[in-house]
Parts: C-alpha cells; structure tokens; sequence
C-alpha cells in the first residue's frame, strides 16, 4: 500500500466574511486556525463566546495543492481517506465533487484514482455552517436535547457537547481534524479482524475471521501467525481459520 499524506499547512477561506484567506494547518479547525493567525480573541476569555459563535454562520473552504507521481496512480485503487471531517463537507478534487460527508465520528474514502493526474493537484474541502443547518433541521425535525444547548443539535452527527452544555461553551467549530491522506492500493486490504477464543482441555483454538476488501479479480490469501511468550509461533492461512495454541502460556 502505498500512502501520501495530505496533513501540514492549507489555505482556509470564509466567503463573504472580512477574513479573506488565512493560513490553516491540517489537522485543525477554523478557531484554531483564526487564533492562530491573531485574527480572532481568545473565545473562552468573558464573552467572547458569543462573538465566536456567529463565525459558524459561514461557510468554509479548506485548499492546498499536492504533488502525485505515477506509482501511485498505477495502484488498483487509489482513494482519499479522510479520517475526520467536521461535518457536512463537500470533497473536490481538481473541480470536480468527489464526495460528501455528514458525520464528524467516522472515518470517510473516496475513490479519486479517476480525478486525479501526475503531477499537481489540488483539493479542496467545503464546510456548510453547522449552526445553519440545525436551525433549518429543528424546523422540519423539532428534536431537543440539553436545554443548554442550541436547538436543533441532535440533527447533526457532530459532538454534541459544541452546541453548549451546562459546563461547556457554545463553540461549534469546524475543520479536518483528523489526518487526511490518499492511500494506493494495488489488490486487496484488510478491513478488520475479528478473533474469537475457544478454552477448554488445557488448549485455547483461536477462529480468525480476516475481512478483506479485494479490489481487483486477483486471488489474495491471508497468513496469520501467533507468537507465545517463550518464541513459539502458530500459523493458520485463509480468510477464515483455526489455529490451535497448546499449552498456553502467561505473559510474565
């Protein structure tokens, strides 16, 4: 697998606010960038919450370019692997959509492989205003929560806690927050596993369920090993398979 981080320094823009452009640091968020760059108070300081708040009445456009070279596009499969997005978030890439987002607490990918060219690229990641949409969403869905927080917020999938809470401050931010990286993939890639113990006899047989996402018609095995405290390894093989551990032992 290869791997291209996209993490370091962007451009953050707020159409139609007096900010223009600043510069932003991935991961990051918009409060975070605009102190950063001295253009906002400190907004836990006295009231300064409240003049903050009215910033999540924007929208925010996040932009950098990146360099892609021909290894990377020759991969089966090449995607973008957003590991945080706060929240609803419109991807491009070279103008054109690659895909949207609506949840803060999960991991988003997109298949890029056909946007992408050797040579320079650009992104960029589009965040409509939370504080916009819950107020839309209570409209058609009434849904309420903490009487300290803002109405609406159970409509989003973002951390609830933003809106305000009874020790908390009402400071919705928004930004990629986690890393953000494009991932070649050439055959296939594990997805998870799960392991599953059986004890009994003096023995314990291990179940390991590989889950492979394949991405191309090639066959692909999975090899899994396990090795005891004292150097001894089993091995099994196979997407589903049974290794058998005789007289397990403690970790000292």
């Amino acid at each position: 697998m290869k791997h291209l981080s996209l993490c370091g320094a962007w451009t953050l823009e707020i159409p139609g606010s007096a900010f223009g452009t600043v510069p932003a640091t991935v991961p990051g968020s918009v409060y975070h960038d605009l102190l950063t760059a001295g253009r906002i108070p400190d907004p836990f300081y006295r009231d300064n919450e409240t003049e903050a708040l009215k910033l999540m009445e924007y929208d925010f456009h996040y932009s950098r370019a990146f360099s892609v070279d021909g290894d990377l596009l020759d991969c089966g499969a090449v995607l973008l692997r957003c590991e945080g997005l706060d929240t609803l978030a419109t991807v491009y890439i070279n103008g054109t959509e690659a895909g949207r987002a609506n949840n803060m607490h999960r991991t988003w990918e997109f298949d890029v492989k056909e946007l992408l060219h050797e040579g320079e690229n650009r992104i960029e990641i589009r965040l409509d205003s939370p504080t916009r949409y819950i107020r839309e969403q209570y409209a058609v869905n009434p849904a309420d929560g903490s009487s300290d927080a803002m109405e609406g917020f159970p409509n989003l999938r973002k951390a609830h806690c933003m809106f305000g809470w009874d020790w908390g401050p009402r400071l919705p931010d928004a930004g990629i927050w986690r890393d953000i990286s494009i991932i070649g993939v050439d055959k296939a890639r594990i997805r998870d596993v799960l392991v599953e113990q059986f004890h009994g006899n003096g023995k314990v047989t291990l179940k390991v369920h590989t889950h492979i996402t394949h991405l191309t018609d090639d066959p692909t095995e999975a090899a899994v090993s396990v090795t005891a405290p004292d150097g001894t390894v089993f091995t099994g093989k196979g997407e589903c398979c049974e290794i058998e551990i005789t007289n397990p032992q403690h970790r000292p």
